[in-house]
């Protein structure tokens, strides 16, 4: 069995008006491994992984990264080796490629680099060369991403996301707002670069077929509950019907 990287421990989340998001939650994710959580919308998918961001304080239960729990001076510190991408791609629209990209690093560069967008040679470097791997390759790095489409936003998401060189990579339905083609190639590409770097991914996705397509591990939710747990291979209808009502 490989190491474990993350796990959540009993993890319980109760919104204000009594909406339960997280009834106790345990999951494991190992290295070098792509899960995709699916569920209708309330299933509590989102709040698990704003959870594991910090954005969201459970009411009980615990993260670990690595057997070091997500909390305080902790959490900044491991939060390095975590990268997101997002279903609204999460851009400056008037910033360029480049500041996008680069933008990946701020936790790590000082803030006088930042206002003044000065930031090292070897981040730029690295922010041009992830454009060819994430199949930019000869785009102006000084273009808006504005001008962009939707697809080549989200591949500049996903760049910014690898600068850093994370351990695991959380996206919340990071193709939800793409047509049917488009998702399929970036997911393809997500699922390629993990693989190649050894990057392990948790993505939340509604499309049953894209989850198949694209992850070794499917996590049902429902009700805040986690339903199934289960080889991608091995998702059945009547798994589905557990999740979907």
């Amino acid at each position: 069995m490989p190491n474990i990287l993350l796990s959540v421990k009993n993890a319980k989340k109760t919104y204000k008006g009594g909406v339960t998001a997280l009834a106790g939650v345990n999951l494991e994710i190992h290295n070098n491994e792509i899960i995709a959580i699916l569920g209708s919308s309330g299933a509590g998918k989102s709040t698990l992984i704003k959870s594991i961001l910090g954005l969201v304080k459970l009411d009980t239960g615990k993260i670990f990264f690595k057997n070091n729990a997500l909390l305080g001076k902790n959490f900044s510190s491991l939060r390095s080796s975590i990268s997101t991408i997002y279903q609204n791609f999460n851009l400056v629209s008037r910033s360029s490629v480049l500041s996008n990209i680069l933008h990946g690093k701020v936790s790590k560069v000082s803030s006088w680099r930042i206002l003044f967008s000065i930031w090292p040679k070897a981040d730029q470097y690295k922010a041009v060369s992830l454009l060819e791997e994430v199949g930019l390759k000869g785009m102006n790095y000084n273009k808006r991403v504005e001008n962009l489409s939707g697809g080549q936003q989200q591949r500049i998401g996903i760049a910014r996301a690898l600068i850093v060189s994370p351990e695991i990579i959380l996206a919340d339905e990071p193709v939800s707002s793409l047509d049917p083609e488009t998702a399929k190639e970036i997911l393809k590409l997500l699922k390629d670069t993990a693989k190649k770097n050894k990057i392990s991914i948790l993505c939340s996705l509604h499309q049953v077929e894209f989850a198949k397509l694209f992850a070794d591990r499917v996590v049902g939710m429902s009700n805040g509950k986690i339903i199934f747990d289960k080889s991608s291979k091995k998702l059945f209808k009547s798994d589905l019907n557990k999740i979907y009502k």
